[in-house]
């Protein structure tokens, strides 16, 4: 039996998993800081990546990815109608990864990463909202959804996230869905 793909896919996974802890630490970020925390030495962090760059692309991309995985697990069937049990099961899915995603969002402009998330949630958006992606207004509700969602999540890591992240999803799902005044309006999430 041959471990060596189990071996690489772990090497590779733990000098992304370093990148993300010295990144949400903000400690300083390089090939030794990242080979040193994931325990290997710089020509193993060659071996699996260009450079920092190279890096942080494909530690993006894996997040999505690991997103990805969970939400086709906890909604095989498709999404549940009531907003409630939709926050509750998405927050379960971003327990693990929410927090590298919330962390990047909430970082400043990132336009690179956001416009990876723009492209990895385009279908869910427009599965959860009923839109066609190719509809004539859909580029601008999406940009107009994550501008607003970022801006919420800012503010929640600012606030030292005194919502639940149920209570965050459920703010963000009513804030994009309903506007402002619809917001305003909404029932609090303990009343949902």
């Amino acid at each position: 039996m041959n471990k060596q793909p189990e071996l690489t896919d772990k090497t590779r996974r733990g000098i992304i998993d370093a990148y993300w802890k010295l990144l949400m630490n903000r400690e300083k970020l390089s090939v030794i800081s990242v080979s040193e925390a994931a325990g290997v030495n710089r020509s193993t962090f060659y071996q699996y990546f260009m450079d920092m760059e190279d890096l942080k692309d494909r530690a993006e991309m894996q997040m999505l990815e690991d997103v990805k995985k969970k939400i086709s697990q906890v909604f095989p069937g498709g999404f549940p109608m009531s907003l409630k049990e939709f926050a509750k099961r998405y927050a379960g899915i971003l327990e693990d990864e929410g927090e590298k995603l919330f962390f990047a969002v909430s970082n400043g402009p990132n336009s690179g990463f956001v416009e990876k998330l723009k492209d990895f949630y385009a279908p869910i958006f427009a599965s959860i909202f009923g839109l066609e992606a190719d509809s004539p207004n859909f580029d601008y509700a999406l940009t107009f959804s994550f501008s607003a969602i970022g801006g919420i999540i800012s503010k929640w890591y600012q606030d030292g996230k005194k919502l639940s992240l149920e209570e965050l999803l459920y703010n963000c799902y009513w804030l994009v869905s309903s506007g402002v005044f619809g917001f305003v309006q909404m029932k609090p999430f303990s009343e949902a």
